[in-house]
């Protein structure tokens, strides 16, 4: 059997990305070069967005900030007196209408306007604390199945690797939806299998069902299954979930390896549970095996194979 027939080109996502990533439109005239960031570009589809200069901003420009005034977040320029909180609403919500084909969205960290949960603002007390971006907020509020995030938080690997996975998975459902049929949904659900398993087992049966109902037309089993599988992904899974996962997979080459390379496979999963090894070592090993024994089923799984290989970084 040919295991290159497993080989697909995945589709890009579409990300809205800061563009300070891109030029240099920070209040101080610079740009942020980011190594993650830069390599991302070349694997997805993109439109910059900067708040602050959308809205008249210049560049360079007064540095704005957030103030929390009577329980109430404000965007205001200290060195202007300008209060910006509604034209950046205004901006916002005029920009969410224009943004339906998005996937995710790399933000900007710290920034007043786009920072995840990482913004300062100043209250009364000895200390700033941190919250939204204003634009951030609009964003999260109007896309709540949608991966958004910030540089900062993009450094976690993990992090970045549940980034990455929803929003080429997004993608792929989004191709889905836009050209269903039985066979593909099918194909769909087998390929997500181990994913799924790993993120959310209990929507994983909801779903088979689904799939395998036989009292529903295909787009009434497409909203239900696309329900569910935005929600699935909503939180990073455990390590115990990929363990189990792990386990799984590996339990379709138990009878063909050898007494030594089971083992040697069973300690690094053991490895893996005492956070002694990194997944992504025994993820190579299973592909591996899986191209060594021929083994398709597991070949089309998108847990061995989630987003392009150069991401994973």
């Amino acid at each position: 059997m040919n295991s290159d027939k497993t080989i697909k080109i995945m589709p890009k996502p579409h990300l809205f990305i800061s563009r300070c990533f891109l030029k240099p439109v920070r209040y101080n005239g610079g740009i942020i070069n980011d190594l993650f960031i830069n390599k991302l570009l070349s694997f997805v589809k993109y439109r910059d967005l900067c708040p602050e200069v959308d809205i008249g901003l210049g560049v360079p420009r007064p540095r704005v900030t957030i103030l929390k005034i009577n329980g109430e977040y404000r965007l205001v320029q200290p060195e202007t007196g300008r209060d910006l909180t509604e034209v950046m609403n205004e901006y916002a919500t005029k920009t969410i209408n224009t943004l339906e084909k998005a996937d995710g969205f790399v933000l900007k960290a710290k920034s007043p306007s786009c920072g995840v949960g990482s913004a300062k603002f100043n209250k009364a007390g000895p200390s700033p604390g941190k919250t939204d971006g204003l634009f951030a907020t609009h964003i999260l509020k109007a896309f709540p199945h949608l991966p958004v995030e910030d540089e900062g938080r993009l450094r976690d690997y993990e992090i970045r690797r549940h980034f990455l996975i929803r929003i080429y998975s997004f993608t792929e459902l989004k191709e889905l939806i836009d050209a269903p049929s039985p066979l593909k949904l099918i194909e769909f659900h087998t390929r997500y299998k181990y994913l799924l398993m790993t993120y959310n087992q209990k929507n994983l049966r909801l779903m088979g069902k689904i799939v395998a109902s036989g009292d529903m037309d295909i787009k009434e089993k497409i909203i239900k299954y696309s329900e569910l599988f935005y929600q699935s992904f909503a939180q990073k899974p455990t390590r115990k979930k990929h363990l189990n996962t792990l386990m799984h997979i590996a339990g379709y080459f138990s009878r063909e390896m050898g007494v030594r390379e089971r083992r040697h496979l069973t300690e690094l999963i053991d490895k893996y549970s005492r956070q002694k090894t990194e997944l992504k070592i025994i993820i190579e090993l299973l592909r591996s095996l899986a191209y060594r024994f021929e083994n398709q089923y597991i070949l089309i799984q998108k847990y061995l194979d989630p987003y392009p290989e150069e991401l994973n970084v």
